[in-house]
């Protein structure tokens, strides 16, 4: 007479071991519980028992066994230690709404521009204080823009910026009677430059690490600056109020 040998995870075992894994299971034992008794696998008691469906009681009796919390006396001893240390040290103090307007201002003053939701981890606290991220900036004494730099700045010399940002330098370079122009092509591709005067142009990145798009364009704009021997004035949101835009200060009007 032929015996079928049940196997699991390459090991052998007698078919009364199965046979006992599939009357424990009936009976409402877990998978980890069947392991314990008959010294087999998890994945081997899954495998065995499978199709094997439990009963709405059977189920309540098995979630209870696994949350029950068992107190030893070592875990009695070891909670009372822990209730007698004083852990108010280690407790987060609370945000004030005066700490959290103070942290979108402070990042207004420092870049120059209102910041991004996701570079202001704690959304889920303006939410709580204000209903929403517009409604805390806007409390700070800003206006949000729906849609990302999606509000226009006319400058003036008429020019229209894309961005606040844009409309300072703008106006720095009007100032100075620096000819230059908007939106210039590079070569016959897509891109355009921020602003140009003659062979120089100037960029402003003012979200350069924040899209992955965004940096390949900023890298492909280099490149073809290296390639076409144009000088290329990269502006970031901290040069914008740093020593009057310094790094345009050599800058001259193309002649003619």
């Amino acid at each position: 007479m032929n015996v079928k040998i049940a196997h699991g995870r390459g090991v052998r075992y007698p078919p009364k071991i199965r046979l006992k894994a599939i009357v424990l299971r009936r009976n409402g034992l877990t998978h980890r519980e069947i392991r314990a008794k008959l010294g087999v696998s998890p994945s081997t008691a899954v495998s065995w028992t499978k199709g094997i469906t439990l009963t709405s009681v059977q189920r309540k009796s098995m979630w209870e066994r696994k949350n029950k919390r068992i107190w030893t006396e070592s875990r009695r001893i070891k909670q009372g230690k822990l209730a007698r240390i004083n852990l108010s040290c280690y407790w987060r103090k609370p945000y004030s709404k005066e700490a959290l307007l103070s942290g979108i201002k402070k990042f207004y003053l420092i870049n120059g521009r209102i910041p991004l939701k996701r570079e202001f981890g704690s959304l889920r606290v303006y939410r709580t204080y204000f209903g929403s991220w517009n409604n805390a900036i806007r409390a700070a004494g800003f206006e949000p823009n729906v849609v990302l730099f999606s509000k226009k700045f006319i400058a003036q010399d008429g020019h229209v910026c894309d961005s606040f940002a844009e409309k300072i330098i703008d106006d720095w370079l009007f100032r100075r009677c620096i000819k230059h122009e908007r939106n210039v092509p590079y070569g016959n591709t897509r891109m355009t430059s921020d602003f140009s005067v003659g062979n120089v142009r100037i960029e402003y990145f003012g979200l350069a690490g924040e899209k992955r798009s965004y940096d390949t364009i900023i890298a492909r704009k280099r490149k073809f600056c290296r390639e076409a021997k144009l000088k290329l004035i990269e502006l970031y949101p901290s040069d914008l109020f740093s020593d009057h835009l310094s790094k345009l200060t050599n800058l001259k009007s193309p002649k003619g």
